[in-house]
């Protein structure tokens, strides 16, 4: 099995630590301890992969950003009080920070001036899901029974709205200018995958549907599969959806959406994280709390970890 090198970083929340970890013989390189009175609520990579971001959740309900500087291996928090985070992303050069918080607000965090500024919630629903490019912030809504996208500039000025048919779970860009949105229902048969490409111009904003999967069809699946994630391959041709609920993954092409194959895991994977090369991946999971490692190319889950350690469901990889 020829894996590429690679490093990995993990929240292990036992120990209230970021863990350091050489991906290939799962050697901790690194205990990184941030305050125990905080959880993590996601852990995203600088763009130089000097420095990781980790928005976090106080026991009395607080918010806070912590900075993990990956040459000193160290962890510190920036001078500036924010409500308790949901959903984070990053602009892509890093120089801003986006967050939803519990009653839906979007806010604006300018890191190198400190300033935070209020979006509102302008879907009046619960943000499940924020990315970000250089043109635009894209944000994903849950409804009573469906859903909806919104696109914001990156001054916060609302520009378009678009409803979705299911209930969705998170939001995925490409550099091709994929969106693609997993949802599910409480009805399992119209699950799916929602792609739209975007073109986003400075005086319009065309964001098209492409294509729209069901995950498992009524022949094929007894039970729901609630598509919690969708990762792409380092070329971004392929785009792997995460069933987190039957333990599964569905492969997808990335231009049309049309379904490649099924991979049976038999273990629930909440969220996959593409290693260098392509052909193997690393998943985790919100049930079990652990890291499995996945064959993509002969679609199979090789390993899991056996540890005590409660290793949380956010996981970056740096790569060399």
């Amino acid at each position: 099995m020829d894996i590429q090198p690679y490093q990995l970083l993990v929240i292990d929340d036992t120990t209230h630590a970021l863990l350091l970890v050489d991906g290939p013989n799962g050697e901790i390189l690194a205990e990184i301890p941030y305050p125990p009175e905080y959880t993590p609520t996601e852990l995203l990579l600088a763009p130089d992969q000097a420095k990781a971001y980790i928005p976090a959740v106080g026991k009395n309900g607080s918010g806070a950003l912590f900075i993990a500087n990956l040459s000193q291996r160290s962890i510190y928090r920036l001078p500036v009080k924010i409500p308790a985070p949901t959903q984070f992303t990053l602009s892509p050069d890093g120089s801003y920070a986006y967050f939803s918080v519990p009653d839906g607000m979007i806010y604006a965090l300018d890191i190198a001036t400190m300033s935070l500024k209020n979006w509102g919630n302008p879907a009046k629903a619960a943000c499940v899901g924020l990315a970000a490019d250089d043109k635009a912030v894209y944000s994903v809504w849950e409804h009573n029974d469906q859903g909806s996208l919104a696109v914001f500039d990156h001054q916060g000025q609302f520009m378009s709205e678009h409803n979705l048919t299911g209930i969705p779970t998170n939001i995925t860009l490409d550099c091709h200018g994929h969106i693609f949105i997993p949802f599910t229902t409480t009805h399992f048969t119209i699950e799916g995958v929602i792609c739209f490409n975007r073109d986003i111009q400075d005086d319009n904003t065309p964001i098209v549907i492409t294509a729209e999967r069901c995950i498992y069809p009524y022949s094929t699946s007894p039970s729901p599969a609630y598509p919690s994630h969708v990762a792409t391959s380092p070329d971004e041709t392929i785009a792997y959806v995460v069933n987190e609920e039957n333990s599964s993954i569905t492969v997808i092409d990335s231009d049309s959406a049309a379904i490649i194959r099924h991979m049976e895991l038999s273990r629930s994977i909440s969220c996959l994280h593409i290693l260098p090369g392509g052909d193997f991946a690393i998943a985790t999971s919100h049930i079990f709390s652990d890291l499995s490692l996945i064959d993509l190319r002969n679609g199979r889950l090789l390993s899991s970890t056996n540890t005590q350690r409660e290793l949380l469901g956010y996981l970056a990889i740096l790569r060399p």
